[in-house]
């Protein structure tokens, strides 16, 4: 969505993206460079207690996504996190969540294009990082160009978890009794575990 001027000289919100380019763009919030980059600590940490950190985050994701969902069905306005503090809260809450969305979402994006130069070119990964950045402009030439992008980076993404998925379950090497709590395995690890990939899952679902 998208604000427009009106004939009265006030703004409304114009729809111009349907469900699917919805859905897209939430997978391509979610499904990025996180999930390459979150699961070695989150495995480090956890050791064979990796599926249940995995599995908590999932949960935690879960009542996210949704309360997100509701607030945002509750008040359809522009500004996201800002108006849900702001109406259910008060002003100066309202004001505050606004301002920890902006810098936390320019921290993780910072982050994460850090993440794709180390791994598409570990020797000159800032330089690429720049490059990731600079492709963030194109969220000011409109919605509509940047869930065509989307569309493509998703099915990237997908296609290269996909691979990984047929690598693994094929390679003649996986073994179901690895998936079995060992003494590796603390409570500690698994909320770290948790914590580490959540950052992959929930980074999307309080878009504004």
């Amino acid at each position: 969505m998208t604000a427009v001027g009106t004939a009265a000289g006030g703004g409304e919100l114009k729809r111009r993206l349907g469900m699917p380019d919805a859905v897209v763009i939430g997978l391509g919030s979610m499904i990025g460079a996180g999930v390459f980059a979150a699961l070695a600590p989150a495995a480090r940490a956890a050791g064979s207690g990796l599926l249940l950190g995995l599995a908590l985050a999932a949960v935690v994701a879960y009542c996210n996504a949704t309360s997100s969902a509701r607030l945002a069905a509750r008040y359809p306005a522009s500004g996201g996190t800002y108006v849900y503090g702001r109406e259910r809260l008060g002003e100066f809450w309202g004001y505050l969540a606004g301002w920890a969305f902006i810098v936390g979402k320019t921290a993780s994006c910072a982050a994460m294009a850090l993440t794709v130069g180390t791994y598409a070119w570990p020797g000159e990964a800032h330089a690429v990082a720049v490059a990731v950045v600079a492709l963030t402009a194109l969220n000011c030439t409109g919605v509509e160009k940047n869930a065509r992008l989307t569309r493509v980076v998703v099915a990237v993404v997908l296609a290269v978890l996909a691979a990984v998925v047929t690598t693994c379950l094929t390679g003649g090497t996986a073994e179901v009794a690895r998936l079995d709590l060992g003494a590796d395995t603390s409570a500690s690890g698994v909320l770290q575990a948790d914590r580490g990939d959540l950052g992959a899952r929930v980074e999307g679902d309080q878009s504004p």
